[in-house]
């Protein structure tokens, strides 16, 4: 490999930090995702620095949409952070602030704030060196205008092919944690024992399957948002 050259290694987290190794630049941000009220027009992230060199980062904001079952981030000006470029000294701390720019609406909105270290200067000049880069990617929900039994997740499952397909018919998104197939028999098959992901409304969200996992009848069972339970999901089976 050409000797000077950058190596980029760029994390990208969901929701949650990753410990970084010894050395590193530590950007954290809290909290892990932001879910405002209709009547809420701004929330805050925390950035800090923990480690012992300056960090430069850049916020950016997406809509979420889901699309064909996968995940598509849209550019938007119905919610901006700011500052969206900063500078964070060691061992201090940033608010970012985030605002609603668009009207209320009777739909629950849905977007990601991705949170993105940039390389020091030094190391883009020198393009020498090891770099460690992160990168998170936070959700965002804003309640609608009138909430209402419809305003909560209504799930149903099916296997497509090798595929775990789940729709969300309801007017709140949905994050699956703990997923299971439970046979006819009762045996169950852990598919996911974290978080698998998320089903905003109105969408439907895929994810690949273990083969052979969901042999014969059975159905899905998952945690939904914060409900300490797993809930049964409506399923089929495709032969």
């Amino acid at each position: 490999m050409t000797r000077g050259l950058l190596f980029r290694f760029t994390v990208w987290i969901f929701g949650f930090a990753l410990a970084m190794p010894a050395g590193a630049s530590s950007l954290q941000v809290s909290p892990t995702g932001l879910e405002l009220s209709a009547a809420q027009n701004a929330d805050a992230l925390s950035l800090s620095n923990t480690g012992q060199t300056p960090i430069r980062a850049q916020v950016q904001v997406f809509r979420w949409r889901q699309i064909d079952g996968k995940d598509v981030l849209e550019p938007t000006r119905d919610l901006v952070a700011t500052p969206a470029m900063l500078s964070i000294a060691p061992g201090a701390r940033q608010l970012v602030r985030v605002v609603r720019v668009g009207s209320a609406s009777t739909k629950e909105g849905s977007f990601r704030i991705i949170v993105s270290e940039l390389p020091a200067p030094s190391i883009e000049k020198s393009k020498a060196g090891l770099s460690f880069l992160l990168k998170y990617s936070l959700p965002v929900f804003i309640a609608p205008l009138e909430k209402s039994d419809t305003a909560r997740p209504s799930l149903s499952a099916r296997v497509l092919g090798n595929a775990l397909e789940v729709s969300n018919s309801g007017g709140m998104h949905a994050r699956l944690s703990q997923v299971f197939w439970v046979s006819a028999d009762k045996s169950r098959h852990e598919l996911a024992p974290g978080l698998l992901g998320y089903v905003l409304a109105g969408e439907t969200m895929r994810w690949p399957l273990p083969a052979g996992t969901t042999r014969g009848n059975g159905y899905f069972e998952a945690v939904i948002n914060d409900d300490p339970n797993a809930s049964k999901l409506q399923s089929s089976v495709a032969p």
